[in-house]
């Protein structure tokens, strides 16, 4: 006859239990979620599985004990306690033992929950065969066997008594024969490093994979597909192109079939669009499609998307229907069916403890990213033939050559005396020629020939780089600490070098040609700023420098980018956060820096927004719409001119001309309703400018 089950846990502890320690935890408080994560609790149980210490990759050993109490028992569930000491420090257990574990930490880890060991865990064993014999004294102080380390404290009266009464209590069915349960520790020792890469997988084997999930992920009811890659080739894998629309959501639309025999047959794909059916992930032979089955497919759908890496382990390899692609498979442990072979790895997390694997995947990863960049380059441009030279047209050219640069430095010497040029900027290129402001501002005109019609064409933009002779007339954001901003770190931010600095340049702000500044985006300071990577990103208003007096004729501006690689050049500085009070002796250095490149322009600008600020806030004293004061204020605000031309009282701008190198590009940006959308989709290009190559010298 079966044994009565309560059906209420919490009952069955307040009548079963009524000795229970007031500072230890049960297991059912401890999987059902009623006690958070990193709380350090104390508990006891029965020792129902044991693997054996294998060492880590560090000084200590790691073992593990599975243990279970009256408030589980019937519900065959129990929690693993992962002990981190030397390994002649480690507690040695056998089936039935009773174990006391005192401040170990919770933690849930993929949806897991398990104890973790520190240093201030004691762990006390009571020997089950000796437990027996205690019953006369009433305590199991007898059974307890001597600590392996040093305990913080030894279990009290009350605990050893409650130690006896578990072991008289506890059902004795779920305590496994001694002679398995040896046998389970023994091969716990029988570790193999099933890990291999995804070049080396093989039908009929199993694998453990660290791989990145390339597509997000496919819920087929009872399964869920994914799309893995580790950035390495495997040619049984199936071919991917970026053209490809034979894939929706993951899932080929030809079932494997790479030869095209069933087109005739494809599923109906009418509710997606071809863009979302086209493949997303690296191209080539480089991805594996995965099966997952319970319960790692409510895991993957609860948790995992595309981008994630993952760690798979004892993924069986196959071949597919088509038998010439080969798949992975997840499936059920018999043995243990409700374990998890899918872990969510955080690149993120500290660069001493990351695994190895992971970080040589993300190098990988950077490579390939790299390679397809330079690929599409490469697509784009046309090599232009080199026709054979002879030796005495190439001397005649480098004459041409050299007398030209000499004319250039002899015009740019008469140019810079006349301007009074800022000898502390210095910039790259001297071999090139000073190009007006207003004449990079022109637009570009490309002829070609329509109906046998000759049309000139207007560019959006060209990519070009030039050397320009200008001043700084304004700046944003109007406030220095704003110069810096924060956004969350990836992957290659806690893994790679800052010699690829020079690869975030999308990540700087768009900025317009116009006499607009970029919009300014939020700093993040809601983010721990601990955690956040810091980047330069501003921009400077230009204006054209001539050696000719100014007239009415407002001279040529634009608003160009200075992202975090033209900025760390600049100013010889690192980014950092600008508004912590530690940082105050950055933000000074930066204003000093900053004022051999502008002069005086700060101080004019932080009294021109003090002005406007006060007649927003007493309009009553604001001077008459129209009048010249009024125009005075307009001046310098975004989109109504500079700082420079502002009347400023008591402050006379200090602002020297300098030569600087400067960059055209364009951007795709969402067109007006209704207007040109030459990149179609409602986008169009949008001409941009950014500083380079240009440094301000110390003195």
């Amino acid at each position: 006859m079966a044994r009565f089950q309560p059906a209420n846990s919490g009952q069955r502890r307040a009548q079963d239990n009524p000795r229970f320690p007031k500072s230890w935890t049960t297991i059912r408080d401890l999987l059902d979620g009623t006690v958070p994560s990193g709380k350090y609790v104390s508990i006891v149980g029965v020792v129902k599985d044991y693997r054996l210490p294998l060492p880590t990759k560090g000084t200590d050993y790691k073992c593990t004990l599975t243990l279970c109490d009256t408030s589980t028992e019937y519900d065959n569930e129990d929690i693993n306690i992962n002990i981190f000491r030397s390994e002649t420090e480690m507690p040695k257990v056998e089936a039935g033992d009773i174990v006391i574990v005192s401040m170990a930490k919770f933690q849930v880890y993929n949806g897991t929950a398990s104890l973790l060991t520190s240093y201030n865990t004691d762990v006390f064993v009571y020997e089950a065969r000796r437990l027996p014999a205690c019953k006369r004294s009433g305590s199991a102080r007898g059974a307890l066997k001597p600590p392996t380390r040093q305990p913080k404290r030894e279990p009290d009266a009350t605990e050893n008594e409650y130690v006896l009464w578990l072991f008289g209590r506890i059902d004795q069915s779920i305590v496994p024969d001694q002679h398995d349960f040896s046998a389970r520790a023994r091969q716990s020792l029988n570790v193999k490093d099933k890990f291999c890469l995804l070049q080396d997988v093989r039908d009929s084997k199993f694998a453990d994979l660290i791989v990145q999930v390339v597509k997000e992920p496919y819920d087929l009811g009872d399964k869920m597909t994914l799309w893995v890659s580790d950035y390495t080739e495997n040619n049984s894998f199936f071919l991917q192109t970026r053209d490809s629309v034979d894939w929706a959501d993951g899932v080929p639309t030809r079932d494997g079939d790479v030869y095209g025999y069933t087109n005739n047959r494809k599923k109906p794909m009418a509710s997606l669009d071809e863009e979302n059916r086209k493949w997303s992930g690296p191209e080539g032979k480089r991805s594996l499609q995965l099966t997952c089955w319970e319960p790692h497919a409510s895991f993957i759908r609860q948790n995992v998307h595309q981008g994630d890496w993952v760690r798979l382990r004892n993924v069986q390899i196959r071949y597919g229907h088509n038998s010439v692609n080969i798949e992975g498979c997840l499936r059920e442990d018999l043995k243990y069916r409700d374990r998890v072979y899918v872990e969510i790895m955080d690149p993120t997390g500290d660069r001493e403890t990351l695994d190895q694997r992971l970080v040589d995947a993300i190098l990988r990863k950077r490579t390939y990213e790299k390679a397809q960049k330079q690929a599409h380059k490469n697509g784009e441009k046309r090599k232009a033939q080199e026709n054979p030279q002879k030796e005495n047209r190439r001397a005649k050219r480098q004459k041409q050559r050299e007398n030209k640069q000499k004319a250039i430095e002899e015009e740019a010497a008469k140019q810079q005396a006349a301007l009074g040029f800022n000898n502390l900027i210095v910039s790259e290129h001297q071999d090139k020629d000073i190009i007006p402001l207003s004449t990079i501002l022109q637009p570009v005109y490309y002829t070609t020939s329509i109906d046998n019609q000759e049309v000139k064409l207007e560019l959006p933009f060209t990519c070009a780089m030039y050397r320009t002779n200008v001043r700084v007339v304004d700046f944003h954001p109007a406030c220095l600490k704003d110069f810096a901003v924060g956004r969350a770190p990836t992957e290659y931010d806690y893994l790679l070098n800052n010699d690829d600095d020079s690869e975030s340049d999308a990540a700087a702000p768009a900025a317009s040609a116009s006499s607009s500044p970029p919009a300014s985006s939020p700093s993040h300071h809601h983010h721990d700023a601990r955690r956040l990577v810091w980047q330069w990103r501003f921009a400077l208003k230009l204006e054209e420098a001539s050696s000719t007096k100014r007239t009415k004729t407002t001279p040529a501006q634009a608003w160009v980018v200075v992202d975090n690689p033209a900025a760390q050049l600049l100013l010889d500085l690192d980014a950092t956060d600008l508004h912590a009070s530690a940082c105050a002796d950055e933000l000074a250095t930066l204003r000093e820096r900053l004022f051999k490149l502008w002069g005086n322009l700060e101080e004019r600008k932080t009294r021109l927004e003090a002005k406007k600020l006060q007649h927003a806030r007493d309009p009553l004293h604001a001077p008459p719409a129209g009048s010249s004061d009024d125009e005075d204020d307009s001046a310098g605000a975004h989109g109504g001119g500079d700082v420079a031309d502002a009347d400023v009282p008591g402050s006379q701008l200090s602002n020297r001309p300098f030569t600087c190198c400067i960059r055209q590009y364009g951007v795709p940006i969402l067109a007006e309703e209704g207007g040109v959308d030459d990149l179609g989709q409602g986008k169009k290009w949008h001409r941009m400018f950014g500083l380079f190559g240009t440094k301000i010298r110390d003195v």
